[in-house]
């Protein structure tokens, strides 16, 4: 591996730069406007930190990654000096006023490099004195290893979180309407970690915890009534099961949204189909159980898709129980083969009752 160089901050911040303009057509003038923009705000550095002259850091890149200007540009678009984490860094011997040896950053490179061109002459920053020369690299990894990305479940409740404090940004509002759907079904949006705590689970009777699955259902309808009406289905025609099943799920989702730019489904069709559907399945997580044995039938080796899959299984139970819409569908190379080509003891004579 060739060595890496050690390099002053300012040096990496004007390449930077230049790649900006060059490569990704942001100029010194958006810039400006950025800065602006921040400044219009009032928002301040955190208090705690010393603010360090960013002249003053250097880069290990033996230690450090290599710069990611996607993500330095989404720093930039929604920087808030507020949310701006001291950098770190260290040295063998720390005089802000007579620093001899290099202060290298060995966290927080890239939102120090969108701070200074923002404009800021200076950034929050701590520092480690240490001679232990190791200390660079086992801290760079012990601080991006330790960092756990944000669940969707807890991006969920804060979005929940500032709209009841009076935020109408749209995502915020579209948290809003979701939650209003599963409240209004009697149903709990928590993953299972969640729903196994005596403390932290929801007082409903039922729950799901596929949030992209119920984030889909908001962004194909944002008025919220799709995400209602599969809830309403599923909880009237499978009561007992605890669980909302992701596969029936996403199986009404995906016919609604085949059926999205021709509007003929009539009004009520989902409970329509499940009422046909329980004549040969008494639970929504057999029904799920027996699509995927009957996908791996018709489809030997093929990765399980669950929107086409579920669409197609639940469609064919219901039309092979005398449904009479006319369902969408994925087309003819997509068809379960339900009633031509069951796979052995899909259809058994008595399935057990679990709802």
């Amino acid at each position: 591996m060739a060595k890496r160089l050690t390099r002053k901050l300012t040096e990496v911040i004007a390449e930077v730069k230049l790649t900006l303009a060059a490569e990704h057509g942001i100029t010194q003038e958006q810039l400006d406007a950025l800065r602006a923009r921040v400044d219009t705000n009032g928002h301040k550095f955190p208090v705690g930190s010393m603010m360090l002259p960013i002249d003053m850091l250097w880069i290990d890149y033996e230690v450090q990654r290599d710069v990611i200007i996607k993500h330095i540009i989404s720093i930039v678009k929604r920087y808030d000096p507020r949310l701006c984490s001291p950098a770190s860094a260290c040295t063998d011997a720390f005089d802000i006023d007579n620093q001899l040896s290099p202060i290298m950053t060995f966290d927080g490179q890239h939102r120090t490099i969108a701070t200074a061109l923002l404009g800021f002459d200076a950034v929050p920053c701590i520092v480690v004195e240490t001679d232990d020369i190791q200390f660079p690299s086992y801290a760079f990894e012990e601080c991006n290893m330790s960092t756990k990305k944000l669940g969707p479940q807890d991006i969920h409740r804060n979005r929940l979180t500032r709209y009841n404090l009076g935020s109408r940004e749209q995502k915020n509002v579209v948290a809003h309407t979701l939650q209003k759907q599963f409240n209004d079904t009697g149903v709990d949006l928590e993953d299972k970690g969640t729903r196994k705590s005596a403390t932290m689970r929801g007082d409903n009777d039922y729950f799901f915890s596929h949030f992209k699955y119920a984030e889909k259902g908001i962004e194909a309808d944002n008025s919220g009534k799709l995400i209602y009406n599969i809830l309403d289905a599923i909880t009237t025609f499978f009561p007992m099961q605890e669980e909302i099943d992701q596969g029936v799920f996403i199986g009404l989702y995906e016919l609604a949204r085949l059926d999205q730019n021709h509007q003929e489904l009539p009004e009520g069709w989902m409970k329509e189909v499940l009422a046909k559907v329980k004549q040969t399945f008494n639970s929504s997580a057999i029904v799920h159980s027996k699509a995927k044995r009957q996908w791996e039938h018709v489809n030997p080796g093929a990765t399980w898709s669950a929107p086409s899959a579920m669409s197609n299984f639940l469609r064919e139970v219901y039309m092979m129980n005398g449904g009479k819409i006319n369902l969408p569908y994925h087309g003819e190379g997509a068809k379960m083969q339900v009633a031509s080509n069951p796979v052995v003891g899909l259809f058994p004579k008595k399935e057990l009752a679990h709802a």
